[in-house]
């Protein structure tokens, strides 16, 4: 992976694009004047512009930067006293005790963020994301995003995101190893219109959970968290499935307890 900085960036942003760039085993390159589209065409999908808002992913379709996207309004809503169903899903809500917790699909991390602000202290919030250009985004804004809440910046601090495919991860842990797997494979599913997935949509995981990797969370963890639109299918599968979700919502929440080997 290429890091590069922008076309404008003065010598302080160079030397911090550099440092960033070597710390996640990226290598680093001069701009020396290229455009854009020039980059592309020399590296494809291999590479980051390094911005005064942090590294940017460029593709064809547009570009995407970290921000908290949904989590922002979500973490706004908790604070109002709304419910959250997602937090709902894997057992945040009163919980005392802290709460092992992995994202295998972290994606822009706004489910990863909602937990780490809402579980208790103590709690092990870990993610994995399987493009490393996003990994790379979205691990940049857990370590060095600030929020103007300081709340919520130690919540990203709190989360130790790595790049690699829960296919393969899930396999390597020992039995219970957390007490929550938590799964979004709703980027096959992305609204056509939305524009905060078009950028980065070829990017982003398409292969299917299937009800093998399920099996094999169950062995791994306590409980395992589906979010998706329809559970049909896995409740024909699995009839022990429990759905929970808005009335209204379009999304909604699996939830399957682990298994004893």
């Amino acid at each position: 992976m290429i890091v590069v900085p922008s076309l404008k960036a003065n010598e302080q942003l160079q030397r911090e694009a550099a440092i960033w760039a070597a710390s996640i085993g990226a290598s680093y390159e001069e701009r020396r004047r290229r455009k854009t589209k020039d980059l592309q065409a020399r590296y494809g999908q291999d590479f980051l512009v390094y911005t005064t808002r942090g590294p940017e992913i460029f593709t064809p379709q547009g570009k995407y930067f970290f921000t908290l996207n949904m989590a922002e309004l979500r973490i706004q809503n908790m604070g109002k006293g709304q419910p959250d169903h997602f937090l709902e899903a894997i057992g945040a809500i009163g919980r005392k005790g802290p709460l092992r917790f992995l994202d295998c699909t972290c994606g822009f991390g706004a489910d990863s963020i909602v937990a780490a602000f809402a579980l208790p202290a103590g709690s092990v919030l870990e993610a994995l994301e399987v493009s490393p250009v996003m990994a790379a985004v979205t691990g940049w804004g857990f370590g060095h995003f600030v929020h103007e809440n300081p709340a919520v910046t130690a919540a990203l601090r709190r989360i130790h995101l790595q790049c690699g495919d829960y296919k393969d991860y899930v396999r390597t842990l020992p039995d219970d190893a957390y007490d929550v797997i938590y799964f979004d494979p709703m980027f096959t599913h992305t609204v056509e219109g939305s524009c905060q997935f078009q950028p980065v949509r070829g990017l982003l995981d398409h292969d299917g959970l299937t009800l093998s990797d399920i099996a094999v969370a169950r062995r791994k963890g306590r409980r395992v968290v589906i979010k998706g639109r329809g559970f049909k299918r896995l409740q024909e599968a699995l009839p022990e499935t429990v759905v929970i979700g808005g009335r209204y919502s379009r999304v909604r929440y699996a939830i399957l307890t682990g298994v004893t080997p």
